[in-house]
């Protein structure tokens, strides 16, 4: 389910970003040039961030910023951002991936989630992802921990 919702064409590589902020556009804008969100969605995960503090930083190294899905989702989708040198959410909170989810409702994501959790639950593969210098590597790598953790 994870390589349905995070396609090939929403996965970027970056050297580094200036802010968080920076981050959660540059990740997001996948999403927003696909029309699967508005430019409001981004504001509302910024601003839910700076309102409840980067809750959004799930594991080391890794953040799924997100907002509520009236926040302006046309369609459910997700992309990622990979980082050079990380950005930080907080002072010791280094982040090099930054997924970003777009939910249209609060149910029918879950089963993507669950996979990206089972693959990020790997320190191992968080730093194959990290280390990846191509989309293509990065993609085929995703699919690969995707699908060797579905047929365990």
């Amino acid at each position: 389910m994870l390589t349905k919702l995070l396609t090939k064409d929403c996965i970027q590589l970056a050297n580094f970003v200036h802010s968080w902020q920076e981050a959660i556009h540059l990740a997001a804008s996948p999403l927003l040039q696909y029309n699967k969100i508005e430019q409001r969605y981004i504001e509302a995960m910024i601003q839910s961030i700076e309102q409840y503090g980067p809750y959004v930083v799930i594991t080391p190294k890794v953040a799924i910023p997100h907002a509520r899905p009236t926040d302006g989702v046309y369609e459910q989708g997700m992309s990622l951002l990979c980082l050079e040198k990380p950005v930080f959410f907080s002072p010791n909170q280094p982040v090099y991936l930054i997924f970003v989810l777009a939910a249209i409702d609060n149910m029918s994501h879950l089963q993507a989630l669950a996979d990206l959790i089972v693959v990020l639950q790997n320190p191992d593969q968080i730093d194959d992802l990290i280390a990846c210098q191509h989309q293509d590597t990065l993609w085929e790598k995703i699919k690969q921990y995707t699908t060797k953790e579905s047929t365990e």
